[in-house]
């Protein structure tokens, strides 16, 4: 049966009615579909405070129905009245989403019938298969001599594809948000591609004994250094976006702390690695300062997760449990260099590359949740 009605088609079929009111689609039956609908598009806001008035009439209407049974004409026109204004809201006041009526409403109608995250999931399949599959292809290059530079280069080919997998997929979710969100994530992913990148450069050292060479460490430690520096960026550009105030969303104190260890470290006994004194300052002092990066971005993402709707939090939350792994590693490395000739052989060696692998799912997971976020 069709009939038309003012500013609205409603269509009945075994049962269920579907209205179209302008430029979106609202699906009537049991009050639960209607009430799941408006959940979950109030849970793509990033800023709940905003909507708050928009579900006032949404709590008015729920504590006193049964979600089973049909609603009341009055209190569906107020439910319909209720998405409306808050599709309305996405779609022009978001701050940080970037929606189209159409690319909301399929949003919406993937959810509901369950076939959120498909895309992201071929996309982490994809980096997970290329991974292993060019790791054993480079653990097998014939003219490596041993297994354990077999294994440190397996590894290295890893934890940089898995990094590298996990920035592509934080871009390819960055169309759906607004370009100011857009601008931190570009930064973090940079960050993340370029450390993953630099872990390759460790088997390579070894397996080429290119430490001889004093200038190999700083061309090494740099952009590890320039990495974590971006990193560390992103994420202060990132709270701020979603309202964090605290003295870490400023440079100040990492400033102060990389002084402090740049004077204490020059201060430190130099152990006898062959190279020149002022090299091994350096190069020890870029991985203090490698070091503190992480710690820095561990005070700013707590709060941040703390402000975010649930629907946001799993991503950052695997963010920020991803550089516990790194700062054990990082911390290491500052340490080899305080009190011993830096080395990645024998045991030692596979127990870091473990860690950096662990953070590399870590990234990878967190770009795997913001993608499926983001996907309709």
């Amino acid at each position: 049966m069709l009939r038309t009605a003012e500013n609205a088609i409603v269509l009945s079929v075994d049962n269920w009615q579907y209205k179209q009111f302008g430029w979106y689609t609202i699906h009537v039956g049991p009050a639960s579909s209607l009430i799941e609908r408006i959940t979950y598009t109030a849970s793509l806001a990033t800023n709940p405070k905003a909507i708050d008035s928009i579900l006032d009439s949404f709590r008015d209407v729920t504590v006193r129905i049964d979600p089973a049974k049909p609603l009341s004409s009055s209190d569906h026109a107020k439910l319909v009245k209720v998405q409306h204004e808050l599709e309305k809201y996405l779609v022009q006041k978001e701050t940080l989403r970037s929606f189209t009526a159409e690319s909301l409403r399929l949003q919406i109608e993937q959810h509901l019938q369950g076939n959120v995250g498909k895309k992201s999931q071929a996309r982490l399949s994809i980096v997970i298969v290329l991974a292993i599959v060019l790791a054993l292809v480079a653990a097998l290059v014939p003219h490596l001599d041993n297994p354990e530079q077999r294994g440190l280069t397996g590894g290295a080919t890893v934890f940089s594809l898995l990094t590298v997998g996990a920035a592509w997929l934080f871009l390819t979710a960055l169309p759906a948000f607004q370009s100011s969100l857009r601008r931190a994530f570009v930064i973090i992913c940079i960050a993340v591609a370029l450390l993953g990148l630099c872990m390759l450069g460790q088997p390579i050292m070894e397996i080429y004994d290119l430490r001889r060479f004093p200038l190999t460490s700083v061309l090494y430690t740099l952009p590890i250094l320039i990495a974590a520096i971006l990193f560390h960026t992103g994420n202060i550009m990132y709270v701020r976006l979603i309202g964090v105030k605290s003295v870490w969303t400023t440079a100040k104190p990492l400033l102060i702390a990389f002084v402090l260890s740049a004077v204490l470290t020059c201060l430190m006994p130099h152990p006898h690695t062959g190279e020149p004194e002022f090299v091994h300052d350096l190069v020890a002092t870029m991985w203090a300062w490698i070091t503190l990066t992480p710690i820095a971005s561990t005070m700013l993402l707590p709060k941040a997760i703390r402000k975010l709707p649930e629907l946001y939090k799993p991503s950052i939350r695997l963010l920020l449990q991803s550089l516990f792994p790194i700062l054990a590693v990082t911390s290491y490395q500052y340490v080899l260099r305080l009190f011993a000739a830096p080395t990645m052989q024998g045991p030692v060696a596979y127990v870091l590359f473990t860690l950096v692998t662990f953070m590399g799912l870590g990234l990878l997971r967190a770009g795997y949740e913001f993608n499926k976020v983001s996907q309709y």
